[in-house]
């Protein structure tokens, strides 16, 4: 009896961008794949979820005020203290202190240490920031707790990729 996975899922940890894509292995021969992406939930807008091909590699630290309880909590069960993919985006278009962006790239940044909580670069002293090791946890996180929605099992190796990563 074969133990290979019908399905071969990869992730694309993107400086802008993160992506899961699939193969199915049986479906496919030599030349001819069968692939796709898979939508990635995330929030849009406050409460409002979304499945979408790419979740944007943003995180927005909201002000305590600024969102009402749950806000940021769907569909995840944890309570959220910020904000990952396409709401973070837009947020921070509009409040950019908040914003983190190009968390992957302080990965590999030879002269900041990057387990320090630094992010969002520039922003006041008064602000509470994050490592970009956190950082890209929060987008593997995010990418991670898709596996419900699939009904399948995704590992999401964070160890590995951050690895990768500082490697890269």
């Amino acid at each position: 009896m074969s133990t290979a996975s019908r399905y071969t899922l990869g992730i694309d940890l993107g400086t802008t961008h993160c992506a899961l894509s699939w193969v199915d292995t049986q479906a496919s021969e030599g030349e001819k794949v069968v692939q796709g992406v898979l939508p990635i939930p995330q929030l849009t807008a406050p409460g409002a979820v979304e499945a979408r091909d790419l979740l944007p590699s943003f995180l927005y630290l909201p002000h305590a005020s600024e969102f009402a309880p749950g806000d940021l909590n769907l569909p995840w069960p944890a309570e959220a203290s910020f904000a990952v993919g396409e709401m973070a985006r837009t947020r921070g278009a509009a409040t950019p202190i908040r914003l983190v962006s190009s968390a992957k790239s302080w990965l590999c940044h030879a002269g900041v240490d990057r387990r320090a909580p630094l992010l969002p670069a520039g922003a006041p002293d008064d602000l509470a920031k994050l490592s970009p090791v956190e950082v890209v946890r929060a987008a593997l996180g995010r990418i991670e707790r898709v596996n419900p929605t699939l009904n399948a099992f995704v590992t999401v190796t964070a160890e590995q990729a951050m690895k990768d990563a500082r490697a890269a």
